[in-house]
């Protein structure tokens, strides 16, 4: 009796099994059908839902990284670490770094980012993020190490995909080169940083941002020529749209530095002229538009229109719409909008609308963020520019007082830039060339030891 009670125990939960099994292996064809279909999210979200407490098999595994290829990562952006890490994938995995880097639990995000294979698409990314860990620990060496690691992987990977994945490892190959210069002046090995600098190609979105930072490695090594060339770059007529109230700050600082007062102050004046009265204007504009998703529409407003209200506005907009974040979300966007209006039978419409609308007001947030935060810059420069001005006009009156203010000052030469053995000399005539851009160097002669001796 008990043997044949044991037996029919054993059916049972064979049976149960079984059951289960079949069920999951239904929703897989099922989860697999929405992807052939092109119904990309609500296949995630169908096979999702399933995994969200447990961990996946090896095909579950696949098919949800097969459609992340689509997708993108945006939908487990609501998943708890719990849920993230029985999903046991790279994906998951490198967003829970993410979030362990940013908490500063950085034993986890290790551990984390040391379950991603080399072979993985994510591997070069792992490396970046590993590496701002170790920077962030203090392990510097261990930082170099692995962002120089992420731009060789990276750098290997670029030849071998479809452009737009070509474009992706490009963009994570540059950020490790530049934090590997980040870190270099962080160390104030500013001959270091300059040099990683430098290998950013020109026509690599980012440059434009990192030849600010690029002008403080030459502030810090004492090349106020090469600073102030550097930061002309901005006036060229192709870099309108990348404007930085810093590199104004930096350039008057320059002259300061070279004893230049009048400049220097004439840099200060230009400032308060110039950026103060339209970054009000740009405030105003702002303030005045209070809908949900009004910075979202900006984004997308037309560059005459987004121009009548501000210059500063249109440029900001160019701003935004370049960076990395931004493009990852619109990318999203563009795939979820594809999907609603392809309208298959088996998509879920409401779920579609739902993730459309986090897009729009996670991206609209950003905007916000990105304008706001470029306001309030604009006013802690401006205070700065003060307290420079009260240095410039104290060291001028004490000239005056002295009589020690040169005249007929030759304005610059040759001999007083600083260059290194592979540049050559190019006169500026007026023009901006393209391959020119950032390579700029003033002549000025600094008048420190006939002022200050």
């Amino acid at each position: 009796m008990k043997c044949i009670k044991f037996i029919l125990l054993f059916f049972l939960v064979l049976s149960s099994a079984f059951s289960k099994t079949s069920k999951r292996d239904k929703l897989y064809v099922q989860a697999y059908k929405m992807y052939k279909n092109k119904s990309y999210f609500t296949a995630l979200d169908h096979i999702g839902k399933q995994y969200r407490y447990k961990t996946p098999d090896r095909n579950a595994k696949h098919l949800i990284e097969k459609i992340l290829n689509h997708t993108g990562t945006h939908y487990f952006n609501t998943y708890g670490d719990l849920e993230l890490r029985k999903m046991n994938i790279p994906e998951t995995d490198l967003i829970m770094a993410k979030r362990n880097l940013y908490l500063k639990k950085y034993k986890y995000g290790i551990k984390r980012l040391s379950k991603i294979p080399k072979s993985h698409r994510l591997y070069p990314e792992a490396l970046l993020i590993k590496g701002s860990v170790y920077n962030k620990q203090g392990k510097f060496k261990k930082a170099q190490k692995a962002w120089a690691e992420c731009s060789e992987n990276a750098e290997d990977k670029i030849g071998l995909v479809r452009e737009k994945v070509s474009r992706y490892f490009t963009i994570i190959k540059e950020d490790c080169t530049i934090n590997i210069a980040r870190m270099k002046f962080k160390q104030k090995d500013f001959k270091g940083a300059l040099k990683h600098y430098e290998d950013i190609p020109k026509k690599s979105f980012q440059w434009p941002y990192i030849i600010i930072e690029k002008a403080w490695s030459q502030y810090m090594l004492g090349n106020y020529n090469n600073t102030i060339g550097t930061l002309i770059t901005y006036s060229s007529p192709l870099l309108a749209s990348y404007f930085t109230p810093e590199a104004e700050i930096l350039k008057a600082l320059s002259y300061y530095k070279l004893c230049l007062y009048d400049d220097a102050l004439v840099v200060i004046e230009n400032y308060y002229k110039n950026y103060t009265p339209k970054s009000n204007k740009l405030r105003s504009v702002i303030k005045k538009n209070n809908s949900r998703l009004y910075f979202y529409n900006l984004m997308f407003t037309p560059i005459v229109d987004t121009e009548k209200d501000s210059i500063f506005l249109r440029n900001l907009v160019t701003q935004v719409t370049k960076r990395v974040k931004f493009n990852l979300d619109l990318n999203t966007l563009y795939a979820v909008n594809e999907e609603i209006i392809r309208g298959n039978k088996d998509s879920n419409q409401k779920k579609l609308q739902s993730i459309k609308k986090d897009l729009q007001e996670q991206m609209n947030h950003y905007a916000k963020v990105s304008m706001y935060r470029f306001i309030n810059n604009i006013h802690e420069i401006a205070t700065e520019m003060f307290n420079l001005k009260l240095e410039v006009l104290s060291d001028k009156r004490n000239l005056i007082y002295k009589n020690k203010i040169a005249k007929n000052i030759k304005r610059g030469s040759l001999k007083n830039v600083k260059r290194q053995s592979y540049q050559e000399f190019w006169t500026f005539n007026n023009a901006f060339w393209a391959d020119e851009l950032g390579d700029y160097s003033l002549g000025l002669k600094s008048q420190c030891s006939k002022r200050r001796r």
